[in-house]
């Protein structure tokens, strides 16, 4: 059975660690599940080749280790200077003592998946699991943006690199009152709002300032002009609000420990036995259907009609796909 990357880096870690003087490449290839083992039975180009292969993923894997902070010590043999090996100090390799509260650690652990799959998601990840090895685990408390669906997009990353690199960007956009259209902006900032991603930006063709909800860029960011070819001002006009009309409205029925992000949305439209009845304005139905799909049974449309048949068969799509019959 195949072995993951993260569980080869976890064996090397434990064999590093428990070695009396050292490891030795030779060692550490025969000895630590993940690594492709000498085949005797090999012919010689077959035998180099996967050595240089075993060669160039331990050297990635000594790498990350010690981008983590993990000391991975090179010892080399008193009787031959040649003679290369490798170890781990346990007293140098321990984390001080970390006192997250419950509600600090689910920030980070927010953070650390926020940046998944975007330039900065190996490391966040990476950080967060050595992180969370040495904190008490307890109870979570629940967070406001409960209802995120936050993973930012490569949108967003390339977008990160504009803001930094002061250089206008072009992209295909969804807008309710228009449709698809190619804008062109000065990006300023990132922010996170009531569980979303949005930049707020300056509109070249428009001449003014415009907020875009980043789940509905449906292109690749292009970066265009020359870096360093605006300044991005210190405080921004007006709110976060995208521009276009509120599409509708729907009831929605959550339960009552869920749906922050909507209730702040929306306003209270009473009860329905044990569930809380909010009024939600929506531009696009996909958003609010994606947040009541993401609350996963805590949230349900109980108004329109349409759109709560809609939310029905996506839910039913994905619990065929869930038991395998998708």
């Amino acid at each position: 059975m195949a072995v993951s990357p993260e569980e080869r880096l976890l064996n090397l870690i434990i064999a590093l660690m428990h070695t009396r003087v050292r490891m030795t490449k030779d060692d550490i290839r025969a000895s630590v599940a993940g690594y492709d083992r000498v085949d005797d039975s090999a012919d010689e180009a077959t035998a180099k080749k996967r050595k240089a292969t075993f060669e160039r993923m331990f050297e990635r894997d000594k790498d990350t280790l010690r981008r983590l902070g993990i000391p991975v010590v090179t010892v080399r043999s008193q009787a031959h200077g040649d003679d290369i090996g490798y170890r781990i100090d346990p007293s140098q390799a321990t984390l001080p003592p970390i006192d997250f509260t419950p509600s600090e650690s689910a920030v980070v652990a927010l953070a650390a998946d926020y940046w998944r799959g975007a330039a900065l998601g190996a490391d966040a990840s990476l950080a967060w699991v050595k992180a969370s090895s040495r904190m008490a685990h307890g109870q979570a408390e629940e967070l406001p943006f409960a209802t995120a669906q936050a993973r930012l997009s490569d949108a967003a990353a390339a977008l990160v690199e504009a803001i930094q690199l002061r250089q206008a960007v072009t992209f295909e956009y969804a807008s309710a009152s228009s449709g698809d259209a190619t804008r062109t902006v000065q990006p300023w900032r990132i922010l996170l709002s009531g569980g979303a991603d949005y930049l707020v930006a300056f509109d070249v063709d428009r001449e003014a300032q415009r907020t875009f909800r980043l789940s509905r860029v449906t292109s690749t960011v292009k970066l265009t002009g020359l870096p360093g070819a605006y300044e991005i001002p210190t405080h921004f006009p007006g709110g976060l609000k995208p521009a276009g009309d509120t599409q509708g409205e729907a009831i929605v029925a959550l339960r009552p420990e869920a749906g922050h992000a909507l209730r702040n949305a929306g306003s209270h439209a009473g009860a329905d036995g044990d569930w809380d009845l909010v009024t939600v304005p929506y531009v696009h139905r996909d958003d609010l259907r994606g947040q009541v799909l993401a609350l996963g049974g805590a949230a349900r449309i109980v108004e329109p009609q349409d759109l709560r048949d809609e939310v029905a068969t996506y839910a039913a799509a994905a619990l065929e796909v869930a038991h395998g019959r998708g």
